[in-house]
């Protein structure tokens, strides 16, 4: 067992750091995140953590609490971490819907330094352990890149610093009970750490406390085994249960405050929900091809040649450690009644001990076996550049598309039990029909930003209608000709449209409001047309139920090229970003908007936050992903070779 310095792992936080955080969606994918988010927001404005929400806003069920009051059933340890960046996102959108996009957007930022931090554990955790230092590289990147922690890295779910505390504490629970060199005082503090840790998941995951008994009896296990006098042995237990406290102590607090007794969490009415067969669970966990942990997470395989060598090498413990706490959390919730975690991109509730279990990996890049050099066979790195690649190729689909946008889709079963309807699959065949629309080759005209989903009962691309502002994007050549319908008539009682037709950039004239009209437009070889109105709401003035601000709608829309050739019409349409709660929730995924990628740069020029302050928050999170990128590339390049 080596003692590495910090370079390398510092080198790797900072690459995944920039990563992560260039890659973020800016936006919520739960109605558990949307409910974590609310407590975070009434921590903030009232100092309480009672939950008060417009009735339309997609949270989870609430618990009736204290005070008659609604209470969130789940941990408060993220919302607690996420008060900095809500206050920060405040600051910078102004307040009112501005400041609430901000906040929001800032606060899906927290798990990308979480999860670049389990990776560098992993990293210098496989370093101590004697690894070399490329080995120990590639597992963190294996890790971060290659598994389903990166699309988890973009959300606000629990599970990434479930993740992070569950592999501090295994660390800190080996290092403590192996002592070697680090004193009694040395143990006992790594214990304290372990404690700590595993203390703190309680606030995060109420579940991954399943983690505290097997950390435990791997301690006192090792005391045991060791031989202790039994003041060493008090010290080191001791040190342990005291670490618990302060995480005890959260739960309490938030338990009293919802509750009024330190003994509810808010789940006891889920406790009669281990409903599933333990077959069925495995099965679905392991094998499947919509939610097989192995399948999401390739690299796992690495472990079980690792942990046989871990053994050999004598490291039964740590090997038995690592499959206890995946063990756990496996058999927990193979048998939980939701066991596939809801509509969310792979199965979300083994993420917390994806790193630790992959920890085993490790062995396999020792870097002496006795006193010669061990090297990386070939056959191993086929192997794991293979998982790579699939791993890689696999969760890069759930980077770069929502996964609600197909797993809320009707076919439910299809997308656990059958190939085909496998997401891994599935959102590569969605980005490729979507980035095909928008490379449709000339001549052609694409629907753009603005435009609300069809109207039509065939599911035709026309008719629909706008909103303020709807984008109309052709190419096809000089004195090529187009020809619409739009039908601008509105209700009495609502406000007059003030019709505006603007061709690259130049307002073509006064335009009669209120009709229904036919247009023939002569365009240039790169035509950009925007059709402007005063939006009208139709429930506001009792016209129908539907509560959407529209502009006209257009219909009958043919084009022809200057030889004749007939325009193609794509739909790469994206609606105006709603007001209301449930709706703006839903906008990020809702199949009829054409989103290009799921990443914050695509959605960011278009919420309603503009000018300085989009430019503030986009500068800032640019300015710290890329400066975590340029340093951790600096890092690296110093970095002795080995």
């Amino acid at each position: 067992m080596t003692q590495p310095t910090y370079r390398l792992p510092l080198t790797i936080f900072l690459l995944l750091c920039g990563i992560f955080l260039l890659t973020m969606s800016g936006h919520t994918y739960s109605a558990d995140e949307e409910t974590m988010v609310a407590v975070t927001r009434s921590l903030l404005t009232t100092g309480d953590v009672a939950v008060t929400v417009a009735d339309d806003a997609p949270v989870a069920a609430l618990r009736p609490g204290l005070g008659g009051r609604s209470y969130s059933p789940y941990g408060v340890l993220p919302s607690l971490l996420a008060l900095p960046l809500y206050g920060l996102g405040l600051a910078i959108g102004g307040g009112g819907a501005t400041g609430e996009y901000a906040a929001r957007f800032l606060i899906s930022a927290l798990n990308a330094p979480l999860t670049a931090a389990t990776a560098a554990l992993l990293a210098w955790w496989a370093l101590r352990l004697g690894a070399r230092r490329a080995w120990a590289t590639c597992l963190a990147l294996l890790y971060a890149l290659c598994t389903f922690a990166w699309p988890y890295a973009r959300t606000f779910f629990s599970e990434p610093l479930a993740s992070l505390l569950i592999i501090i504490a295994a660390e800190r629970a080996w290092s403590g009970v192996r002592g070697q060199g680090s004193g009694v005082r040395g143990q006992a503090g790594a214990l304290f750490v372990s404690g700590l840790a595993v203390g703190l998941l309680l606030p995060t995951r109420i579940a991954a406390g399943v983690a505290l008994p097997v950390i435990g009896l791997y301690i006192l296990w090792g005391i045991m085994r060791r031989g202790m006098r039994s003041a060493s042995c008090i010290l080191h237990l001791s040190s342990f249960i005291l670490g618990l406290l302060p995480g005890l102590a959260i739960l309490a607090w938030y338990n009293l405050a919802r509750f009024g007794t330190p003994l509810a969490s808010g789940y006891a009415s889920e406790s009669g929900l281990f409903t599933t067969p333990l077959a069925t669970g495995l099965y679905g966990l392991l094998i499947s091809p919509g939610k097989s942990v192995l399948l999401f997470a390739p690299p796992l395989l690495l472990a079980l040649p690792g942990g046989v060598r871990l053994w050999r090498r004598g490291h039964a413990d740590l090997a038995m450690l690592c499959a206890g706490l995946f063990l756990s959390h496996l058999l927990l919730y193979a048998m939980w009644g939701e066991w596939q975690g809801g509509g969310v991109w792979g199965p979300r509730f083994l993420l917390p001990v994806v790193a630790v279990a992959m920890l085993p990996a490790a062995a396999l890049g020792l870097s002496r076996e006795g006193a010669h050099p061990v090297r990386i066979s070939l056959y191993l790195r086929a192997l794991a550049g293979s998982l790579a690649l699939i791993g890689f190729v696999g969760n890069l689909g759930g980077v770069l598309l929502s996964a609600n946008t197909y797993l809320n889709s009707p076919g439910g079963a299809d997308k656990v039990y059958h190939v085909a309807g496998s997401p891994l699959l599935a959102h590569w065949r969605i980005l490729l029909d979507r980035w095909g629309r928008y490379l449709t080759a000339p001549p052609a005209c694409a629907l753009g930003d603005g435009w609300y989903p069809s109207e039509s009962p065939s599911g035709a691309v026309l008719p629909r209608r706008s909103g303020a502002v709807g984008e109309l994007r052709c190419r096809a050549g000089a004195e090529s000709r187009v020809g619409f319908t739009l039908d601008d008539r509105r209700p009495p009682a609502a406000p007059p449209s003030g019709l505006h037709i603007v061709l690259n950039g130049r307002d073509l004239g006064p335009i009669p409001s209120g009709q229904l009209r036919a247009y023939h437009l002569m365009l240039p070889d790169s035509a950009h047309l925007e059709i402007r109105a005063a939006p009208w709401n139709p429930q506001a003035v009792g016209f129908s139920p539907r509560d959407d601000a529209l502009g006209p709608q257009i219909d009958a829309l043919r084009g022809v090229t200057s030889d004749g050739q007939a325009l193609t019409l794509a739909d790469t349409s994206v609606a105006p970003l709603p007001a209301r709660p449930k709706p703006r929730w839903a906008w990020y995924y809702d199949p009829p908007n054409q989103h290009l990628a799921d990443l914050w740069l695509w959605y960011l020029p278009r919420s309603e936050l503009t000018g300085r302050r989009a430019w503030l928050l986009g500068g800032l999170l640019i300015l710290i992903g890329a400066g975590a990128l340029v340093a951790g590339t600096w890092l690296s390049c110093r970095a002795p070779r080995r």
